[in-house]
């Protein structure tokens, strides 16, 4: 049976969805301006939820840092060869020292596969400690600062024993971490939706949206003066 005789057939359906979803692409990305990628790639991050981590750090008896700065000569460098190891081995170190880490000690892996499920990831037994690191094409600068960030304050907080009791809320805790020493510009353009393949894909790293990351030096903001 066909579309003509009155019933729609698998094929009818699949040529029907295929259709929508090319129409939905053309108006979110041409009309729009908007990435066309899935809402649970966007999923928002409850308000509480980001106070609350704020909350743990202040009962930890942790100041926020002090803003946090790619050095000059090392950025120049990097925005001429990005995938350069030993630079960006440079910037683990300089992201690691901000937090008063010895990055020395940290063996930098890297990566580059679309099949892993993750941007970076890090393991430690407190005397040895491995950062891989995924150097896809489309990374820029403030995505892999974002990224070595948010894995050193896994480390960080590792060492300060803060943390909570399920995985979820640990990477918002460090995510918001991240922005509480000083991070926060970087997590904020690094987190941003990525246009790869000319447009038809789109990537995100980071478990917060840069209006998480506002919202959280915001709140900051209102702490400081109370």
């Amino acid at each position: 049976m066909t579309l003509f005789d009155g019933v729609f057939s698998l094929n009818d359906i699949f040529e029907i969805l295929t259709i929508i979803g090319l129409i939905y692409y053309v108006v979110k990305r041409f009309i729009l301006k908007e990435a066309p990628v899935p809402a649970s790639a966007l999923k928002k991050v409850d308000e509480e939820k980001l106070r609350s981590c704020l909350t743990l750090l202040q009962k930890s008896k942790k100041e926020p840092g002090e803003i946090y700065a790619v050095p000059k000569e090392l950025e120049e460098k990097l925005l001429v060869n990005l995938h350069d190891t030993e630079l960006l081995k440079q910037l683990l170190c300089s992201i690691a020292a901000h937090m008063g880490i010895d990055g020395s000690y940290i063996r930098l892996k890297f990566q580059d596969d679309a099949n892993l499920n993750y941007a970076g990831n890090i393991s430690t037994n407190g005397a040895f400690t491995i950062i891989n690191l995924q150097l896809h094409s489309y990374y820029n600068l403030d995505v892999i600062t974002a990224i070595l960030s948010h894995e050193v304050m896994h480390l960080y907080l590792y060492y300060s024993g803060i943390h909570f009791s399920d995985t979820l809320s640990n990477e918002v805790l460090t995510d918001t971490a991240a922005v509480y020493f000083g991070f926060g510009e970087y997590l904020y353009r690094g987190y941003q939706i990525i246009e790869t393949q000319m447009g038809f894909s789109y990537q995100k790293v980071g478990y917060i949206r840069p209006r998480d990351v506002k919202f959280i030096q915001e709140e900051m903001r209102n702490m400081s003066v109370k």
